[in-house]
């Protein structure tokens, strides 16, 4: 099965201040660098992982292109607000997905990449998908999501 894996880059996520300013400036960036970004509608919306609550927009990119994913922590408690204040605004990960997401992770775990637990993440609100991560220590001060392939659904 694992000659039968489709893997891609899905999507970089932007940790932002101010998510309407930041949608502002990357559809002004966009729109002078990668025009087909801009192509469908980015749609904002809230929602939580776990304990953390957050408006979150996607600059969906055409066909199996790279999405740019922007969050703005919503819960001054939350560990996303933590350390969006500690490191700023900035990357706060890349997110990779695969067409079966159980041989991928089968190989992390087999070449010795250190993951977050050794189980796969669920979230009640998304049960259609799974993810683990790669911690950053091991990505050279990355953290890597890896998931399920996804498909954008309006609303």
């Amino acid at each position: 099965m694992a000659g039968m894996v489709k893997q891609r880059l899905a999507h970089i996520c932007i940790l932002v201040r101010d998510i309407d300013q930041a949608i502002e400036h990357y559809t002004n960036i966009l729109g002078a660098v990668c025009p087909q970004l801009l192509k469908e509608d980015v749609v904002k919306e809230e929602r939580f992982a776990g304990k953390d609550r957050y408006a979150t927009a996607f600059f969906r990119a055409v066909g199996s292109g790279c999405d740019i994913q922007l969050l703005q922590p919503l819960d001054p408690e939350s560990p996303l607000f933590k350390r969006m204040e500690k490191h700023g605004e900035g990357l706060h990960h890349i997110a990779f997905a695969s067409s079966h997401l159980e041989d991928t992770f089968q190989q992390l775990k087999k070449r010795g990449v250190s993951l977050q637990g050794d189980q796969f993440i669920f979230d009640a609100n998304t049960p259609d998908t799974r993810w683990v991560w790669i911690i950053p220590q091991y990505a050279h001060g990355v953290l890597i999501e890896v998931m399920d392939e996804y498909k954008p659904i309006d609303g």
